[in-house]
């Protein structure tokens, strides 16, 4: 891997594991609308992708049901959901030892903004991170690979000195199309096979071997 400066991570699935979050709450928002319970390979399916489109394309919902799935997803979401986050094992350590080590470390994540914010907070890693590229909750019409462009604007890297972390196809492809390399963190939430297929430069297993993925060094 040539040399990085600026490291961009996606959030759910990759630095935090926020999945009983959002699984109790695409529940509570199917249970509202009268659907029945998801079963897990659906609820899998909602960490990564904008939840407009999940309602939409998992329960078959209309725009308008959509959107009001949306709404009460956050009615949950906001004050009990984002409780329901842990860091993966190692994730603190790693992020603060990279920080240390002279890296820029920023989210890039289709989550809003003010709760990556709020569960980094909690989490006790915010301070780590020089920079959130998210939408509000209102605007959702950037794409994840603008958000990395504009980190690299932001920060005045190239895009060679820039390193995309996710754990699903759509950071693979976010990546790809900023025109940045990539590390897929296989213990997210990528079905089997789903990075390799769909061109991670690099996979990695767990927090320590990111680390090494991305310094050369063990994790100590």
């Amino acid at each position: 891997m040539n040399a990085k400066k600026l490291l961009l991570f996606d959030f759910d699935g990759t630095v935090a594991d926020n999945s009983q979050g959002i699984f109790n709450c695409v529940r509570y928002a199917a249970a509202k609308h009268g659907f029945p319970a998801p079963d897990a390979e659906t609820l899998r399916r909602f960490v990564g992708p904008p939840l407009y489109e999940s309602f939409s394309r998992y329960f078959g919902a209309d725009h308008e049901t959509a959107l009001s799935m949306v709404a009460s997803y956050r009615e949950r979401y906001r004050p009990i959901g984002t409780t329901e986050a842990v860091l993966y094992p190692d994730m603190a350590r790693m992020l603060c030892t990279l920080k240390a080590d002279g890296y820029t470390l920023a989210i890039c994540s289709g989550k809003p903004q003010e709760f990556v914010e709020k569960i980094c907070r909690m989490l006790g890693v915010h301070d780590v991170f020089s920079g959130f590229y998210c939408p509000s909750l209102k605007d959702t019409a950037l794409e994840k690979a603008d958000y990395i462009l504009r980190a690299i604007a932001d920060f005045g890297v190239t895009k060679a000195q820039t390193l995309m972390i996710g754990d699903t196809r759509s950071d693979i492809a976010a990546a790809k199309k900023a025109g940045v390399e990539s590390v897929g963190a296989a213990y997210g939430f990528a079905a089997p096979g789903e990075l390799e297929e769909n061109g991670a430069d690099h996979i990695v297993n767990d927090a320590g071997e990111m680390y090494t993925c991305i310094t050369g060094r063990a994790l100590i």
